[in-house]
């Protein structure tokens, strides 16, 4: 058998197990952000509006570009808090491209939040719902059928679309709690730690209700979106050493859980993915480094990563209460080291957030002057 020859059947091979897996079990998984607390919205609906004034952020993010043009994803956001009705709303938009065949995806939302102050904590409660649809370029797709093991591609295939783009509604729901007070454990003390602690479900009607609208098939096949959980947490622990310095450093330990698929919370049938590490906050900038993996260890198996992250607060306005930061930036790149390994290129992504917050606005005032009472805490009190 010739060389020509049986590289195509294996092409051929390749190409048929690929084609039966995309178009059957194939589970879908959404974007994932390296930085998920500079794209809040997107992680939690939760965390929409908890800034006082308008928030405009974006981010774009390209994952593994030398294969097969990769994933480029594209995220932009627009809130407001409304703290006298303790709402925060939100307009939420978010693009993503994959692979040579382009397929695209692109959502737009309205997402909604209210807030329960208490003394020293807030409990936030988010919601979105938005319409999402999918297009992509068929012509670029080449299946086994269309393949002559002599002189390679020579025929159309039998597999045509039903349809060029797919669209359909969703929703998605998250809670955020979130504390500023003192530590203890045994003897030690730990003064103004933040904490939060989040969770969210993502296609929220697919999980509850598993006759749902919603098909993203192109063959009109019944597709059901594959739910998402996320879980997410972290703290920011001052550093007292440096007191009365001028120098305000902070540690932060922080971790996410993203669990996909159609069982709920179970991480073997699951798409499971999690990231874990520290950010050291210097003044208004910080460094972070974070390991991502399948598993909380590392495994050849697993395509891992770890993930180099920097940014802060680039500009401050003196407002009646002190410094008012308003516009942020963060970069970050991930190296993988086992899985797909470095040959697939690197991760790289880059958000900016401004905040126009002039005095007054939505009656921030009125929200000001009780600052010793229950009250939505200050967002730039946390990472």
């Amino acid at each position: 058998m010739s060389l020509q020859l049986r590289t195509m059947r294996y092409f051929s091979w390749i190409l048929l197990v690929f084609g039966t897996s995309w178009f059957t079990e194939l589970q879908a998984q959404d974007p994932s952000f390296s930085q998920f607390y500079a794209n809040r919205v997107y992680l939690n609906p939760a965390f929409v509006g908890l800034e006082s004034g308008i928030t405009l952020s974006a981010t774009s993010r390209m994952q593994w570009v030398p294969t097969d043009r990769g994933f480029r994803t594209s995220n932009f956001t627009v809130e407001t808090q409304l703290p006298v009705a303790r709402l925060g709303l939100g307009l939420h938009l978010l693009s993503d491209t994959e692979g040579i065949a382009k397929l695209r995806t692109r959502m737009a939302g309205a997402v909604m939040s209210y807030t329960i102050p208490g003394k020293n904590s807030n409990l936030h409660f988010g919601f979105e719902a938005r319409m999402v649809q999918k297009d992509i370029d068929w012509d670029k797709l080449i299946f086994s059928d269309q393949l002559d093991p002599m002189s390679g591609v020579v025929s159309e295939s039998s597999v045509v679309p039903a349809v060029e783009k797919v669209t359909y509604g969703d929703v998605d729901f998250g809670v955020v709690w979130r504390r500023v007070g003192d530590w203890r454990m045994g003897k030690r003390r730990w003064r103004d730690v933040r904490s939060q602690f989040g969770i969210s479900i993502h296609h929220l009607p697919h999980l509850v209700n598993k006759n749902a609208q919603g098909n993203d098939s192109f063959l009109n096949r019944e597709n059901r979106i594959a739910p998402r959980v996320t879980f997410h947490g972290g703290l920011i622990i001052p550093v007292r050493s440096f007191s009365g310095s001028s120098l305000d450093v902070a540690i932060s330990p922080n971790f996410k859980l993203d669990m996909q698929g159609y069982k709920f919370l179970n991480s073997k049938e699951n798409i499971t993915v999690g990231t874990f590490g520290m950010y050291t906050l210097i003044n208004s900038y910080y460094l972070g480094l974070l390991y991502q993996n399948r598993q909380f260890a590392p495994n050849t198996l697993h395509t891992d990563a770890f993930i180099i992250t920097l940014g802060g607060y680039t500009a401050t306005t003196r407002g009646s209460s002190g410094d008012d930061p308003r516009l942020f930036f963060g970069v970050s790149v991930d190296v993988n080291s086992t899985g797909v390994g470095p040959m697939a290129g690197s991760v790289f992504e880059a958000t900016i957030r401004y905040r126009i917050a002039p005095e007054g606005l939505w009656g921030a005032n009125r929200q000001r002057s009780g600052r010793n009472s229950k009250r939505i805490l200050d967002c730039k009190s946390f990472f």
